[in-house]
Parts: structure tokens; sequence; C-alpha cells
């Protein structure tokens, strides 16, 4: 009876390792994660923004196809989180969850492939 809690733990633990009550969570594929970052950029930055594949390239603001191709994913992240102070771009980090920003990020970048 003593050696109850550890053959408890060792029954978890090969349950863990087999799969058979636990399953580790899938993560989204990069096209799932772009396809979601597009549903938000056509919801949340589209008034302003052309976030179509093959958009035209223009600076004020600019296209997410000209963004793709000039900017790094991380500098797209940090221009989402926090935007430059005196620019139109609004805040959109306290309305989108740090997952939101890593999809929109996804479908921005995708963009130079196309």
């Amino acid at each position: 009876m003593k050696h109850l809690p550890t053959s408890i733990l060792c029954g978890v633990f090969a349950t863990l390792l087999t799969g058979s009550a636990f399953s580790l969570p899938a993560f989204a594929s990069d096209a799932e994660q772009a396809l979601e970052g597009q549903k938000l950029a056509r919801q949340w930055c589209s008034r302003c923004h052309n976030v179509e594949p093959g958009g035209p390239f223009k600076q004020f603001p600019p296209s997410f196809a000209s963004i793709s191709a000039y900017r790094s994913s991380g500098q797209i992240h940090a221009r989402i989180v926090v935007p430059p102070l005196h620019s139109n771009m609004p805040n959109v980090a306290f309305i989108l969850t740090p997952d939101n920003v890593a999809n929109l990020v996804k479908f921005i970048v995708s963009l130079e492939d196309r």
C-alpha cells in the first residue's frame, strides 16, 4: 500500500507517453495561420491598407504586399504591437491577442511569395 502513489505516478506517466489519455494540442500550420491572419487583416486593417495578395505597392499607408517585400517578420510584428509615434496607425495590440498578431504577421509575410 505504501507504493501506491509511486505506481499511480508511473501509470499516469506511461499513459502520457503512449498518448492514450492525453494528446498534445495540434499546432496550426503556416497556411492555417496565414488564413486566420488574412481574416483579421480584412476585419481590422482593410479600412486603411490594401490587404489583398498582389495589391498595388503604395507608401502611405503601405499595402500589405509592399510591407511584405520590404520588412522582416520582426519589423512587421513590432510595427503592429508598438506603432510609431505620430502615425495614424492605431494601437491594435489592445484589441488583438498575441496569437492574432502572430497570424497577421504570418499572413503579411506570406504575401512576399505571391
